[in-house]
This record gives C-alpha cells, structure tokens and sequence, in this order.
C-alpha cells in the first residue's frame, strides 16, 4: 500500500518565480557506512495545471522506474494521487516522497511519468543517480524552507513535511522561499571513522555564482560514525532571484563543497500561498482524505483493522447494494478519525496523523520483498510499531549457532510490555515469538525454536525468568 504524498497549495515553486511550476524530481543522496551502500530521499514535484477537473477532484496515476547504467528495469511503481478540483491552480504543486531500496555503487537513472486520470496525457521526467563507490566524507545538500527537529521516538509530521530520521522538513524539487520573509534551512550528514571536528564555511551566491554573503567559518564536534551539520540562515533583504547556496566542510584533513539552488519569490506570491495554506489548514482531516481516489481510500480504511474491531468496520465494508458511495467512503473516514483526535484544541488531528506516519514508516521498514511478501504493516512488527509506536528500547542478535537472529522490543511507557521477534526464515522475515502481551500470544514451543541460550541472555536483558516461566508452565510460551 501506498498512501499519497503531501498535496500542497504552494505557490509557484519554481526556481524562475515568474513561471508557472515544472514537473520535475529530485534526489538527495546519503551514506550508510555500516552497508557501504546509498540510501536515496526522492521529491517529486507534480503541477496540477497538468490536470483536468473530473467531476469534483482532480487525479493522475504515478509512475516511477529505476534502471541501472545498462538500462535494466531495476523495480516498477505505480499509484493515483488526487486532490479536490478546488485545489486546481496554475501555481499549485502536489508534492510526494519516493523511497528506494539502498543502492550499491553505480549509476542509475529514476523516470516519473504523471498520467491525467481525464485527458490521458502523459507527462514525463527523470533524474540521474550516481551512488557512492566509498564513504563520500559528506552527504548531499538538503535545502528545504522550514525544518524542525522531533523528540526520539516521534514519527509525527505536519501536514507538507517530509522526515529524515529525528528532522521534518518542507521542500521542492524547485525550492522557492517565502519572498516576505525568506529562511533557509539546511541538512547535511557527515561521515567519520573517529570521533573529529569539523569546520562549515556557508556561502550564498548569486545566479552566475557570484558570493554576496558569507557566513563567518563556524566549528561542530562529529562523532564516530557521522553526525547532522544542519540550521536555519535568515535571508531578510535578499530579494526576488535565483541563488546558489555553498557549504564548505572540512573534516579529516579533507575539504568537500555540496551546492544547491533556491529562489526567493515576489511578494505577492508569498501572500498567496499565506492565503492558500490558511486555507488548506481547515478540516485537515477532510483534505487529507478528500485528494484520495476510491483504491486510495479503501487502502486507508484497510490498515484500520489493527486499531478497530470488525464491527466498527463493518459499514464501510458492505458489498453490492449496500456498499458505500465515493463520497459516504470519505465521510466514513472522516468521522471515524474524528472521533479518535485526543486534541481538539488544535485543528489538525494528530492522532491520524502519527497512525498513518507510523503505517508508512513500517511499510517501509518492515515490508518483505519476494513471492508472497506482505506489507510492513501485515508483519509482526510492523503490526506492534503501528499500535504501540516505537519501542523504548530494544535488544538485538545476529544468528548463532542454531539461535536464529532475533531482537526484543520493550515498551515503558505505561505497563511494561515486550515483544520478542525472531528471523527464522534467514531472509529478514522476523516473526513474533514471544510476549507479556494478552493480545499477542506467539509462537508455541518458542524456547526449543529459538534455544534454551537464546532465551536466558532474553530474560537477562529483561530481567524475568523467562526459561524457569516456560518449563513451569510446560508449553514454552510465557503470556
């Protein structure tokens, strides 16, 4: 399942501010040393003056390939997006995350195609990748608008935000900045073997590359294995115009530069948007489901079985005569998250909103790949992540002996709880094997399946007997 992206009212996000926004896509690129391999974070930036209005919504089908240097078709995916006919402007842009599987050194090449769900035009795009062959020192360059930092262990974002571990930001592939008041933020991750100083020279120059500001060198302790070099740079004064943003990163001796290009729109475009995203605030949750297509919805109301009981469901699920229309579907939707937001005080509901975070974060942290695979929300896992959130802390092995590789998740908030998961298949499919939860039984014979050994260095790091438990209750499953 994928749900659809951030669909925005943003105003003419293109890097020449007088023209209407471009279908277009971008992709930063980080590090992962552990694996030695890249990890890509995707933006496309769809226009919806590529639209037409069909009765009371605007829709198009994505599609999004990967292909290595010799052309192979690496992986294929397609979904529908939408939003309310209303939202239909010249300068309006719909905004999605793509996500892909970490890559190994090599280049490669992702094609977008934006199909109208009414004329049936197509519209195309793509991006060339090039993936780290070794550490590179230093990311690539993120720019975004506005970025924030969450506690650990929130997987929250605001309605427009993108996430990258603990940072939510808001970004475009053509970054333009609030011409009223313009800041930008920046993210860049450094890579290091020891624990280092690095120093960070930021520059802003103009569009023939010319500097007009710079920013006095400043210092920042890297930890052993990387850390975030990352803040906001108020840019009051700076007027309308493309301009290239420079940082400079001296780490290990070594000096590498990462570039990136914003714009800063014209006043009246700024107090557009202003207008625009007040207006998008109303009845969040309406807008949220509102841009969805028929599958979109059903998708939606699918993964509503780990928090809700067939009965509560049963209405939307009803066939033939009885079944809902498009609209009554929304409205379904609508009333049922409603009724679940633990903060009226505010007017976006935030308990929908950390759900339906938490189910694409585990779809794509959990999801299996391969003949009868599931989506991240379908596995065990997945299914504990999405009702509980993130674990307070957890335990984890890799195979050993006949020991499968295993983890342990506890919670502490409230009663303590945890949830023992092993790999038994060897492919990464980790299943539950045990748990204090009465909802969760596990798996019979789980101390034989996992080894006495296992077991004992699990009830350590848990601090209950949990081998004594098993043989006296003489099944091998602690409930």
């Amino acid at each position: 399942m994928m749900l659809p992206g951030f669909l925005l009212l943003l105003g003419a996000a293109s890097a020449v501010p007088s023209t209407p926004p471009r279908l277009a896509v971008r992709a930063v690129r980080f590090y992962v040393p552990s694996v030695k391999q890249t990890q890509v974070l995707g933006f496309l930036q769809v226009p919806y003056a590529l639209t037409e209005v069909g009765g009371d919504r605007i829709a198009w089908e994505t599609t999004v390939t990967i292909k290595d240097a010799a052309g192979t078709v690496l992986g294929t995916q397609s979904w529908w997006s939408g939003a309310p006919a209303s939202a239909r402007r010249e300068d309006a842009v719909g905004m999605e995350p793509l996500r892909f599987p970490p890559m190994t050194p090599g280049s490669y090449v992702i094609q977008v195609s934006v199909k109208d769900s009414v004329s049936g035009k197509v519209a195309t795009t793509q991006t060339g990748i090039e993936a780290f062959a070794a550490s590179p020192g230093v990311s690539d360059l993120l720019l975004a608008s506005s970025m924030r930092k969450v506690p650990a262990g929130d997987t929250t974002s605001s309605l427009g935000e993108f996430s990258r571990g603990a940072y939510r930001f808001i970004t475009a592939p053509d970054l333009t900045l609030d011409g009223a008041k313009p800041v930008l933020s920046y993210l860049m991750e450094a890579y290091s073997d020891a624990d280092g100083e690095a120093s960070m020279a930021i520059e802003v120059r103009d569009a023939a590359g010319k500097m007009i500001y710079k920013l006095p060198a400043t210092r920042q302790m890297i930890p052993a294995g990387g850390g975030i070099i990352g803040g906001q740079l108020p840019l009051e004064g700076l007027g309308e115009g493309n301009y290239k943003f420079a940082m400079a990163v001296t780490l290990g001796g070594k000096t590498m530069e990462r570039t990136g290009d914003f714009a800063v729109g014209d006043l009246e475009t700024s107090l557009a948007r202003t207008i625009a995203a007040r207006s998008a605030a109303k009845g969040l949750d309406a807008a949220f489901f509102g841009g969805m297509s028929e599958e979109e919805l059903d998708d939606a109301a699918d993964v509503l079985q780990l928090i809700a009981t067939s009965k509560q469901l049963a209405v939307y699920k009803k066939s033939g005569s009885d079944k809902l229309s498009l609209n009554a579907k929304r409205a379904f939707l609508v009333s049922f998250w409603a009724e679940r937001d633990l903060n009226k005080a505010t007017p976006e509901n935030e308990t929908r909103m950390e759900f339906y975070n938490a189910i694409d974060y585990v779809n794509q942290a959990f999801g299996e790949s391969g003949r009868g695979a599931r989506p991240g929300w379908k596995t065990d896992r997945g299914r504990i992540w999405a009702r509980n959130g993130a674990p307070s802390d957890n335990f984890k092995r890799q195979q050993e002996g006949r020991a499968p590789s295993y983890e342990v998740w506890r919670y502490t908030r409230g009663r303590l709880r945890y949830y023992v998961f092993a790999d038994r298949s060897g492919i990464g499919q980790f299943s539950l094997m045990n748990s204090n939860d009465l909802k969760e039984p596990g798996t019979a014979g789980w101390v034989d399946l996992m080894t006495p050994e296992a077991v004992i260095a699990i009830g350590q790091y848990l601090g209950v007997n949990l081998l004594g438990n098993a043989l006296g209750s003489g099944s091998g499953i602690q409930n």
